[in-house]
């Protein structure tokens, strides 16, 4: 059974990635890949300017995933040394897909140097992933309830309106907190022993995944060509949806599944190829130039934490 759980994730994901592909096909069939490019250019520099410097504001942001964890956990660490765990952490795990082995391995290497055990620092990304669903689920519930969109049959959801949907995800919120304010007892998870957070971080832990998905959203919108009179509170609307979505696939940014979505529900208002240019950059912006930086700097770490080594051998080499 467990042999065959492991194959049924990535299978699904796969059929998901490909049912996305065949939406895009579907709705740029009539476009050139030049005009997709043209559209690219032709973004103003000012709001792709503005555009990166959201995407800065938003990493910064969730190093507060990190800094409560570790409060959390009673091992608090120095800020610079967070920001760099949760940079290439969320760096990584955006783009590969599969948040707890991509981020949490970044984690256990970077943080076991700094003195973390291997359970504190399995306590550490149980709290960043609880947190970052929890905000999640959060946000949606209170913007599909208060803009809820005509859901698209395309889609193929049991739904006409994104409320229904919100009702649910606000039931998960409040259960979560109940869950909270009431069992105090560890709860155990395969080899890992969890407390569930006290009550008092339930509104930091919502305060700042609300920030961070909000600027993300921001991003998008930033970089979308004039959609009329759709406003950002609408906007964020479409773009949860879509974000669900591509968490839900684990397709590696949600990569496909993530852009069916908005194309599929902002071509009315938005021709395609503009849309897709739009979202190319949103690509390169907070998942790829993200990830060259975090790449480069945990290069460095690892230089830096084998410096002795390293002169050893150049000296040996020197010999």
């Amino acid at each position: 059974m467990n042999k065959a759980h492991r194959y049924i994730a990535p299978i699904l994901g796969g059929l998901v990635f490909l049912a996305a592909l065949f939406v895009l096909r579907h709705e740029l069939k009539a476009y050139e890949v030049s005009d997709i490019l043209t559209r690219v250019k032709a973004l103003p520099r000012k709001n792709v300017l503005i555009a990166l410097l959201l995407t800065a504001a938003n990493y910064f942001i969730m190093t507060g995933y990190d800094y409560l964890a570790l409060r959390y956990i009673h091992r608090p660490l120095h800020y610079a040394k967070i920001v760099l765990v949760s940079f290439i952490g969320y760096s990584f795990s955006n783009n590969l897909g599969l948040s707890m082995v991509a981020g949490g391995s970044v984690r256990y290497r970077l943080y076991s140097g700094w003195g973390l055990s291997p359970g504190q620092v399995a306590r550490v990304i149980g709290f960043c992933i609880i947190t970052l669903w929890l905000g999640f689920f959060a946000l949606c519930s209170l913007v599909f309830l208060y803009e809820p969109m005509t859901l698209p049959q395309a889609l193929h959801l049991p739904f006409r309106s994104a409320r229904p949907i919100g009702v649910i995800l606000l039931a998960l919120v409040i259960f979560y907190l109940l869950c909270c304010s009431v069992w105090r007892q560890s709860l155990r998870i395969r080899a890992w022993n969890l407390q569930l957070p006290s009550p008092k971080y339930f509104l930091p832990q919502i305060s700042v995944a609300f920030v961070h998905w909000g600027l993300a959203g921001g991003v998008v919108y930033a970089l979308l060509p004039d959609t009329g009179d759709l406003g950002y509170a609408g906007f964020m609307s479409i773009y949860l949806l879509a974000q669900l979505g591509g968490l839900l696939s684990q397709v590696p940014g949600g990569l496909g599944v993530f852009e069916s979505i908005i194309v599929l529900l902002l071509s009315p208002r938005v021709p395609s190829p503009a849309l897709l240019g739009s979202l190319l950059v949103f690509r390169a912006i907070y998942y790829i130039l993200p990830l060259i930086i975090a790449s480069i700097l945990f290069a460095g770490q690892e230089l830096f934490q084998k410096r002795e080594t390293i002169k050893a051998a150049a000296k040996a080499l020197k010999r």
